[in-house]
Parts: C-alpha cells; structure tokens; sequence
C-alpha cells in the first residue's frame, strides 16, 4: 500500500496499527503523510527500517481501540484511540489523538499527541477530546 491510499480515517489507523502488532514498519512508513514531523527525522525508509530493527524489537502492540473522531477542517481529521503495548515484558498503556489528513490519494497519518497512563488515570472509556485539549505541554510528533 502506498502513501495516503487509505479510504477512511478508521481504515488507516486500523491499517497502522495492525502493521505495528505484525511488526510491519515498512507499511507503517508509507502510511504517513509528506509533511509529517516523523519524516523529518527519518526521511528515508530504510533507515526507519533499520532503526526500528535495532531499537522496536521489544515492543508489541497487544491490544488497541479507537473511540471518536473529529472533523478539525475540511481535510484534518483527529481520531482518539487507546493502545495497550508489551515493552520489554512490561505492559503500558496509551492513549493517542492522531491527525490524520486527505487528498485525492486518500487518508494519511500526519502526527499524534499522546497521554500516558500517568497523564489519564480515568477509565479507558471515558478519555474524551478534552484530556488532549487540556493537556500542557501539546506535543506532536
């Protein structure tokens, strides 16, 4: 699959985070948009790759759901989801506001703000919009 040819918001974060339990980086890779942080940081695919053999070895998702979305304009989208990981043997949850925008292509993954389970102690259930707007400092990568 390449880059934004997901037809739905749903679809590409289903699609990311199944590439992520099944440890498929390269299709995580093509899931992002051109103007994502990430690729600033890793703006060629192998040496994503290459890191996340060295550096993702230990991590596996276990375990994920996505709750609302939300139209931010007429391209962006955000949608809220929960993720439970195994890192090293230990289990972490997390929670994420992933933006996600489209073009003629179809939906593509731009960036995320995160909360851990320190930041949200509620029930999964309940993390609403508002624990991201709340939230101090806004990061997004």
């Amino acid at each position: 699959m390449t880059e934004g040819s997901y037809g739905s918001p749903d679809a590409l974060l289903e699609g990311r985070l199944r590439a992520l339990a099944e440890a498929d980086f390269a299709q995580l890779y093509v899931s992002y948009h051109p103007d994502a942080p990430f690729l600033q940081h890793f703006p060629a695919k192998q040496d994503y790759l290459n890191f996340a053999a060295q550096h993702l070895a230990e991590v596996s998702l276990v375990e994920w759901k996505l709750f609302a979305q939300r139209r931010c304009g007429t391209d962006t989208t955000e949608v809220l989801c929960w993720l439970r990981m195994d890192i090293g043997g230990e289990s972490q949850e997390l929670y994420e506001l992933a933006l996600l925008i489209t073009s003629e292509n179809g939906w593509s993954y731009h960036s995320a703000q995160k909360l851990t389970a320190e930041d949200y102690t509620g029930p999964v259930e309940k993390i609403d919009f508002r624990h991201f707007d709340n939230a101090e400092p806004k990061i997004r990568f």
